[in-house]
């Protein structure tokens, strides 16, 4: 949603600017565009935001997989408690024959 909003705040911004003249696909690579530079304070501005905003979901990625790798390891120690439990019932069921 941020993002969206910066991308209309940067439209905006450049709009105000005059467009640029029309240039051929073929030439698109090397063409030079004035309203670049007109806008280059809100493509910083859209560059940071999305920098931010990635950096806070890989924060919030490597955060869950630190909590599902501590999940993951209780677990297994509740099944190493589990089959030690059913193996002594079982060793006690043989020895009481």
């Amino acid at each position: 949603m941020k993002a969206r909003l910066l991308l209309l705040t940067l439209l905006a911004g450049c709009a105000a600017t005059e467009p640029a003249k029309q240039v051929s696909v073929a030439r698109l690579p090397t063409a030079q565009f004035p309203a670049t530079a007109d806008c280059r304070p809100e493509l910083d501005k859209v560059n940071a935001q999305l920098a931010a905003e990635v950096a806070e979901r890989q924060r919030v990625v490597r955060a869950a997989a630190r909590r599902e790798e501590t999940l993951r390891k209780q677990l297994d120690a509740l099944k190493a408690i589990e089959r030690g439990i059913l193996e002594r019932e079982e060793r006690m069921q043989t020895q009481a024959r």
